[in-house]
Order: C-alpha cells, then sequence, then structure tokens
C-alpha cells in the first residue's frame, strides 16, 4: 500500500497511477490557513489517484514553494487541469435576484475585512438555490499558480460553495428543516435547508468546542421550529468528529454522520479516509466549472 501518515503528513497514492496519464487528469489544492489537501482525479476514468495532506506552518506562498520543490508529482508542467479551493472567511451569499457583480467587495466587506488591492474576487452561481457566493482571496495565490502552470487551465473555488455543492444530494425531499455540518481542521460549515430551499450559511471559527452546540441551537432557531430535534447531518475530519459527535449528541436527538459521495471510483488504498470525512473534497470530484 502505497501510504504515508503522521501528525503533519497524510499521502495515500493508488498504486496504479501513471505520471504518463496525467494529462487526463485534474489537480487540486485546498487551502487553508493551517493546512492544505492535494488530490489528484483522473476525469477520463473518473477515479480518485491521490490523496494528501499537508500543515502549513508558513505563509501558504512559503508553502507552495516548498512543496514544489519538492513533490514528485506538483511540479509537473504538463497538469491540463488545475482547481484551487480557497477556505477563508472572505464570502457572502446573495440572492441571485439581487446581485451586483460590481459589488464584490461590498458584499464581502459585510462579513469581514478585505483589501481590494491585495485581493481578488470571484463569484460562483448556484442555480438551485438562486443565489450567488462571493468569495475574496490572496491575489498572490492566483499569481503563483498562474506562474507556475503557464499551460493549465487554472480555476479558483470557495471550499463553502463547494461544501454546498456537495450537500445537494444528501437533501431532504421534503419540506422538512434539517442542518447539515461540516467541521475541519479550524472551522465549522453550517449550512440549513427547509427541503431543498437554502435558509441559512455560516462558517464559524473554531474555538472552544464547548461553545459550538450553543452556535449551531442559535442558527437553528432562526430557520426551524423543531429545535433541537432538528435533523443534524454532520461531515468533517476524523479527529474533529471524535470530539464533537459525543458532545452534539447530548444536545441534538437527531444526529447522524454523513457519507461522501459515490459518484466516482477510489482503489482500497483510500479505505482509511472515514466515509464522513473531507466532503468538500470529495464533493468537488463532480464539479464540472472547469
Amino acid at each position: 500500500m502505497s501510504t504515508v501518515k503522521n501528525q503533519q503528513l497524510i499521502k495515500i497514492k493508488d498504486e496504479s497511477m501513471d505520471i504518463d496519464h496525467i494529462d487526463q487528469c485534474r489537480l487540486s489544492f485546498f487551502i487553508g490557513e493551517h493546512d492544505c489537501q492535494i488530490t489528484v482525479f483522473d476525469e477520463q476514468k473518473q477515479k480518485l489517484l491521490l490523496f494528501e495532506n499537508h500543515l502549513i506552518s508558513s505563509s501558504p506562498i512559503e508553502f507552495l514553494e516548498k512543496l514544489h520543490d519538492q513533490h514528485e508529482l506538483v511540479p509537473a508542467g504538463f497538469w491540463p487541469t488545475i482547481h484551487i479551493h480557497i477556505r477563508n472567511n472572505q464570502f457572502c451569499l446573495v440572492p441571485s435576484f439581487l446581485f451586483d457583480e460590481d459589488s464584490a467587495y461590498n458584499y464581502i466587506r459585510l462579513n469581514t475585512d478585505s483589501n481590494p488591492d491585495l485581493d481578488n474576487y470571484a463569484i460562483q452561481q448556484h442555480k438551485s438555490l438562486a443565489a450567488t457566493f462571493v468569495f475574496g482571496y490572496p491575489a498572490a495565490i492566483q499569481d503563483w499558480f498562474f506562474s507556475k502552470y503557464k499551460k493549465a487551465s487554472i480555476h479558483v473555488f470557495h471550499e463553502g460553495s463547494t461544501f454546498l455543492k456537495s450537500i445537494d444530494k444528501h437533501l431532504l425531499k421534503v419540506a422538512k428543516p434539517a442542518l447539515y455540518l461540516n467541521c475541519n481542521s479550524d472551522s465549522l460549515m453550517l449550512a440549513g435547508f427547509n427541503g431543498q430551499k437554502l435558509m441559512i450559511y455560516n462558517q464559524f471559527k473554531i474555538g472552544d468546542l464547548k461553545q459550538l452546540p450553543k452556535l449551531i441551537l442559535m442558527s437553528i432557531q432562526q430557520f426551524s421550529q423543531e429545535g433541537q430535534d432538528t435533523p443534524i447531518t454532520l461531515w468533517g475530519v476524523k479527529d474533529r468528529i471524535k470530539s464533537l459527535e459525543p458532545l452534539l449528541k447530548k444536545y441534538f436527538k437527531n444526529l447522524s454522520l454523513g457519507k461522501r459521495s459515490t459518484q466516482f471510483k477510489m482503489s482500497h488504498q483510500f479505505d482509511e479516509i472515514e466515509l464522513y470525512e473531507h466532503i468538500e473534497i470529495f464533493g468537488s470530484f463532480s464539479d464540472t466549472n472547469s
């Protein structure tokens, strides 16, 4: 089994991966403040070939430079498609009928600080939700990728938007309130739906885990009269789930762990990744915005 795992690194590689065929693969980066996941996905075979998790102890650019210098696959110059998924709090969800593309900075400024001299702004349409996801990210990150991969088709996404797309298959088909949570290493994504209608979306930095039930209940009360009986589906990284699941079960009766998409192939090497882990990553493989 081609697997390396410790506190700093998880690296799982499909033994059948052939570097001569990466011209049919998508290289993706999921960049947060403290960690970065990397995947290689064969778009022709619809198969996951590589999954890595790295901790970031420097600036994102310094991390990317080091990775580019040392990695066996990342520096390859013939990747046809590269996806960059940003994990930050520079975002705003706007009803599509109110959306004004010229106001991207003003939307984001409602939630957090942003510097138009240093940040780029982008949008992702969610037609099924009648909403537009607006987000900002450091221009330096995009500049780095464009300088390293001059021949690739490069696309930038926000993980919050990718999460919303990823849970589409899990939404209740009846008009009933439900909450969907994704807990990664440093933040909690929270989406409240009434059936398939989005009612609330937010992200929280994770500080004291004991405060999360209160924040979750306050969010539920904004769209559901069922309170603590509202169904909750929880995804997340294993270490967070181990501590968060028993805590939430004390307060919420209808809590269940989510599962990942089954619309792509993966070999037995990846079995150590739990079914509830990385929904926003595995859900991105069906993303057609390329």
